[in-house]
């Protein structure tokens, strides 16, 4: 890789620590899907890179890879899944968190 392809890599991998912070502080339980993937799609941006690809949002049994789209009233709750990730002129860093908003026993598992 070429100096500056991996600065690029670097600088995606720094925001996306940043991102998970930043969502760890965010959500919460019946926060809209929609708000969670606006704001960290913004957040992303505020901070130099852009959105790899749409913020993937999942709950319980389905995986992260959902997107809500511009009129979903989806509420976040049980076991959400949160993927997301960053580029820097291509060059891409991306990461998932989950989050037990039911604080169950079954999802700490």
């Amino acid at each position: 890789m070429e100096i500056q392809e991996i600065e690029n890599t670097r600088k995606a991998g720094e925001i996306v620590v940043k991102v998970k912070e930043f969502a760890k502080k965010l959500i919460k339980k019946n926060m809209p899907l929609l708000e969670i993937a606006e704001k960290i799609e913004a957040e992303i941006i505020k901070l130099g890179g852009k959105p790899a690809f749409p913020v993937n949002l999942g709950i319980n049994e389905y995986t992260a890879h959902y997107t809500p789209n511009h009129n979903d009233e989806t509420l976040a709750h049980g076991l959400l899944k949160v993927d997301f990730g960053v580029s820097i002129d291509g060059y891409t860093a991306d990461n998932s968190i989950s989050f037990d908003l039911e604080n169950s026993e079954e999802n700490k598992k």
